[in-house]
């Protein structure tokens, strides 16, 4: 019931804020001793996860994902490394981190980054359908805020669900764009005389997931942990966005379209495997990025990493 009442207060909140979103907003999250700061700005997204511990904090991770260039930064030695097995046992055991949970606890909630590329309807990764997706640029942002998960045959079997946010950036290369023409979406060169300086689009993602998770009991801890199952999202957000320098405007950064007929609802495939705090992710989506018959037929596919609270 409270997970319930929590996870309804969430949509409250946040679908609001969302739907209401411009090209600028800051987002703010505490959960599970973790405050999530999101800074999404015009070409440039910025998050930042602080550990309080002993009424200080202390950043545990940032990542600064621009339209030009990313940057990531972990901090591995306070956070990361002290559950590691192979490290000496006075980390380990530092409180946190799920680190030592003798009951089950669910691996939803948190921050995940990932790669993201384009796939047809068999799974064949890399797929693009003439798109010239920016593969080494293209990305996603996972920001996972509730979770809850219903043990099922003792300690070892549980269903996870709970709410997240989803960005996913799609960077296109070769100088072209995506417009809508004659009612279809498809690409185009650039107008006469521009050189973008960058291509992309930007979707952002309410999502429930629904999984089942495995969580084996091992030196008397469920620290391992597995999960496969499916996740939906509503599309709240889709921007087009490019920039490209003007030889009487100067440089050039607006969003150019919104929408793009991409499909309001979608269900991706996740599979996660992991290590107390760490999670490794892959996702494939068998519903297509646009509405059928009114873009290119490619789905979205990503692989990443999660860092849970």
């Amino acid at each position: 019931m409270k997970k319930s009442a929590l996870f309804l207060i969430a949509l409250t909140v946040f679908a609001p804020a969302v739907l209401s979103a411009q090209d600028t907003r800051d987002t703010t999250v505490r959960f599970n001793g973790k405050t999530i700061y999101v800074h999404d700005s015009i070409g440039r997204m910025k998050v930042s996860v602080m550990d309080g511990d002993s009424g200080s904090y202390r950043k545990v991770y940032e990542g600064i994902f621009a339209d030009e260039k990313s940057y990531e930064r972990f901090n591995v030695t306070q956070e990361v490394g002290m559950y590691i097995p192979i490290l000496k046992n006075k980390y380990r055991h530092r409180e946190g981190c799920r680190a030592g949970r003798r009951s089950m606890e669910p691996h939803w909630a948190g921050f995940g980054v990932g790669r993201l590329t384009t796939a047809d309807n068999n799974m064949n990764i890399g797929y693009t359908a003439g798109i010239p997706l920016n593969k080494g640029k293209s990305n996603e942002v996972m920001l996972n805020i509730l979770e809850g998960i219903l043990p099922i045959g003792g300690t070892t079997f549980g269903i996870t669900s709970g709410f997240g946010l989803n960005w996913r950036s799609y960077h296109i290369e070769q100088n072209k764009h995506l417009l809508v023409k004659d009612a279809v979406t498809g690409v185009y060169d650039a107008p006469a005389g521009v050189t973008y300086r960058y291509s992309r689009m930007r979707t952002l993602h309410l999502t429930v997931p629904l999984m089942i998770e495995f969580q084996p009991t091992m030196w008397r801890r469920h620290n391992f942990f597995l999960t496969a199952g499916v996740v939906g999202g509503w599309n709240v957000m889709n921007t087009y966005r490019v920039m490209y320098d003007d030889p009487s405007e100067g440089r050039v950064n607006m969003v150019e379209s919104r929408g793009l007929q991409t499909n309001p609802l979608t269900l991706d495939i996740m599979v996660q495997v992991g290590y107390s705090c760490i999670g490794f992710y892959a996702k494939y989506s068998p519903v297509g990025v646009f509405q059928q018959g009114k873009g290119a037929d490619v789905h979205a596919a990503s692989i990443g990493c999660m860092l849970h609270f």
